[in-house]
């Protein structure tokens, strides 16, 4: 191996100054969570082809009612005989493999932003909570039988919309950016389901507030390090689990209670 000198010829390149005053990041977390829910759709919507083909013989097990209603979708009628349960397994089945792709899609987009800010445990808190938003926001105003995990993507959407609302002034003008581009998403879709037939808009919106409502109580605060030191350091989470779970449990108590009141309006209704 050789080694050639340096050519006098030529300038040296030009050497980045050193800047001593500290900056601060936010470390993310990996989206571990987000790859295991997109597993797992994947493997429920095989689960479906296969059911549909071993028990009807057929291959489009995803859209044959008698396979979503095994698989628990959302249907109304038996929901209010006490198969409360649909409520949260019809966020794992998709109706068609159009509707599984979009959904990941969408869920791959905004599962790392959600999961990277929020963290594992409150991102899946974020995810199931809201598309159990959904589900009760369709069963109660939706008399239509669906599924998918539309509900719990439109709650990631809303999650994203509150962190990004609260800190916008921290992320300059990439944050305010992504706060409008997702109150643009959200504002397209939402009127998309209003024209096109076959969407549960209800859902989407259940999800949308229900996201929006557990993120707002999930919100990390950030505080500058004990020992603030040159160059690039991570900001420090503070610590407030016990606030987080008890907002975790008022937003479980509200679900219980629509879920009750929603039963008994339809048990009232002529």
């Amino acid at each position: 191996m050789s080694y050639l000198p340096p050519d006098p010829s030529r300038p040296a390149p030009a050497v980045e100054p050193f800047d001593p005053r500290p900056q601060f990041y936010i470390r993310l977390s990996p989206p571990w969570v987000t790859r295991t829910l997109l597993a797992i759709n994947v493997a429920v919507f095989v689960a479906m082809i296969a059911a549909g083909f071993l028990l009807y013989n057929t291959f489009n097990g995803s859209e044959d009612m008698r396979i979503l209603v095994l698989f628990g979708a959302k249907v109304n009628e038996l929901i209010a005989l006490g198969q409360t349960w649909r409520l949260f397994t019809a966020m794992f089945l998709h109706i068609g493999v159009f509707h599984l792709l979009f959904n990941l899609y969408a869920l791959n987009a905004l599962g790392p932003l959600v999961e990277g800010y929020f963290g594992h445990v409150r991102f899946l808190a974020i995810y199931l909570i809201a598309g159990l938003f959904g589900s009760l926001a369709s069963y109660a105003f939706s008399p239509v039988p669906s599924a998918g995990a539309s509900g719990a993507i439109f709650g990631l959407a809303g999650a994203t919309t509150v962190y990004f609302l609260r800190y916008r002034e921290n992320f300059g003008a990439r944050g305010r950016a992504i706060l409008q581009n997702m109150l643009l998403i959200i504002g397209i879709n939402l009127v998309f389901g209003l024209t096109a037939p076959g969407i549960d808009n209800w859902g989407h919106v259940g999800g949308l507030v229900g996201g929006a409502l557990v993120a707002f109580g999930l919100l990390p605060r950030y505080a500058a390090p004990a020992v603030i030191l040159p160059g690039s350091q991570p900001l420090q989470e503070e610590t407030r689990t016990f606030h987080y779970a008890l907002w975790v449990t008022v937003c479980i108590v509200v679900l219980v209670l629509g879920v009750e009141f929603a039963t008994r309006a339809r048990h009232l209704a002529p």
